[in-house]
């Protein structure tokens, strides 16, 4: 997530269901590229939460988020109670010097980080090891219950670690 900021327009109720409306968009005419509901139970807390590329965090960003929501959602999505705006790439520990440059998820899936290390015994599960909806939720979900299925279904040798340890003698 490091070269994306997210967003959250919070709203005194979820006012799009009550219109016939998910909160969910694909956009590439705005900021906001992805949107989804985020609102709890039966719509409270209401919001509404967008992702966009950190690059176009700018002066007028959040003027473009609002306007872009009354658009896809109605005119009463441009005023929200609170917007919240989190861009990843100013972040020390979330985003590495050079992540404005990754352009490069062709790794992302690939069999070789599917392959258990450390004889069997360290499996990576991941977004970036799923082979669908890498660098997405599904895919961290989808990268955990493979490494699981596959603890599970290797042999009780793998990951018998030996009781009796002793330092070496010296």
């Amino acid at each position: 997530m490091g070269a994306v900021a997210k967003v959250v327009a919070h709203y005194s109720t979820a006012f799009w269901r009550e219109d016939g409306l998910a909160g969910a968009a694909f956009s590439r005419t705005g900021p906001l590229q992805e949107i989804h509901d985020m609102s709890g139970p039966g719509g409270e807390p209401a919001a509404l939460l967008g992702f966009a590329h950190a690059r176009t965090v700018r002066p007028g960003f959040e003027q473009a988020v609002t306007a872009q929501l009354a658009r896809l959602f109605g005119p009463a999505t441009a005023t929200p109670e609170a917007l919240y705006v989190q861009d990843w790439s100013g972040e020390r520990w979330t985003a590495p010097s050079t992540v404005q440059r990754l352009a490069d998820y062709s790794l992302f899936g690939h069999r070789l980080y599917q392959r258990p290390a450390l004889g069997g015994r360290l499996h990576w599960a991941s977004t970036e090891t799923a082979t669908e909806y890498a660098g997405h939720i599904e895919g961290a979900l989808a990268a955990g219950e493979r490494a699981a299925r596959a603890v599970l279904a290797a042999p009780s040798s793998t990951n018998d670690i030996p009781l009796d340890v002793t330092a070496p003698s010296g």
